[in-house]
């Protein structure tokens, strides 16, 4: 059985009566030879190992192999035990913005409540409104919801697509207010705040991921009908905000499941992996700009009025 080259040709094996010499630095002579292609090894291209010496090109050979086997999520990227950073982060942003709120209102709430009048001067407020909040309660109910969600998401999608998902939850919400305001009435000067937008979103990440899955999806259908309920019956509350991130969420997670590129036997998954994550990054980009051209679309008619 013939020994497979790892790159060399038959040209490049040194003749076995001279004296052993590195293939990649012909100059080098070396006595020690890799454990797995049993080529020399100068120093530069040794690779210690529990098990003995590797030449730099059969390590990064194991290392594609083992890449290419290991447990990917259900987005296909990488899948680990740890802790959900994100759902952390976000809910301790959400805590200190409010402190902040407490501390010096007028600032903090001036600075990042979303009003439709202002919006387009202060685009900023079309997330940083997703960090404010109108009370103690309304911010333990979010960070509640987020904290239970949150960890299931973060490690079925992977942090990086479970934060553009709820980051593009909030900027729907706050688009959908924007593009449903009356200009002439009170909702145009109205401030909207609260991170249900987000959450709102994720809730529809959820039962897209749990259908998809072929999970139980019966529990987060009933938690986002009540959810709505709620929205459309107790007054103060922007359902267009809740509906804004519900759409966009679901929108965002259908199509990175829909573009997700399906792995086949044999197939290198770690070039997988690097298509849905552009795929999915176009998906991200893609749902951000429809909510800006949405946003300009108003604000022309809103001017032309």
């Amino acid at each position: 059985m013939e020994r497979p080259s790892y790159g060399y040709s038959a040209e490049d094996t040194p003749d076995p009566q001279a004296q052993p010499v590195c293939p990649r630095h012909p100059d080098r002579v070396s006595y020690v030879r890799c454990k797995r292609c049993e080529r020399p090894a100068c120093p530069d291209c040794q690779r210690p190992t529990p098990v003995g010496v590797l030449c730099v090109d059969c390590e990064r050979e194991l290392s594609r192999e083992q890449a290419s086997t290991r447990p990917r999520n259900a987005m296909g990227g990488g899948m680990g035990n740890r802790p959900p950073y994100v759902t952390y982060t976000l809910i301790g942003l959400n805590v200190l913005v409010y402190l902040g709120q407490m501390l010096a209102p007028q600032i903090v709430e001036q600075l990042g409540i979303f009003a439709p009048f202002r919006a387009v001067f202060m685009p900023w407020t079309f997330f940083t409104a997703g960090f404010l909040h109108g009370g103690i309660l309304h911010l333990a109910l979010n960070m509640y919801a987020l904290w239970i969600v949150g960890q299931y998401l973060e490690r079925t999608l992977g942090l990086v697509r479970f934060s553009a998902v709820y980051l593009v939850s909030v900027l729907g919400g706050h688009t959908a207010v924007y593009l449903l305001a009356d200009p002439l009435g009170q909702a145009w000067y109205t401030g909207t705040l609260g991170a249900s937008g987000g959450v709102f979103g994720l809730f529809a990440a959820m039962f897209i991921v749990n259908r998809r899955m072929g999970r139980q999806s019966a529990q987060i259908l009933v938690l986002i009908a009540l959810n709505l309920v709620i929205t459309f019956t107790i007054p103060n509350i922007s359902w267009q905000g809740h509906l804004g991130g519900l759409v966009l969420g679901a929108a965002v997670t259908a199509g990175m499941f829909a573009l997700r590129p399906k792995a086949t036997p044999g197939a290198d998954r770690q070039a997988l992996a690097r298509h849905s994550a552009l795929v999915h990054s176009a998906v991200v980009a893609a749902a951000t700009v429809l909510c800006v051209v949405l946003i300009v679309v108003k604000t022309l008619t809103v001017m032309s009025l």
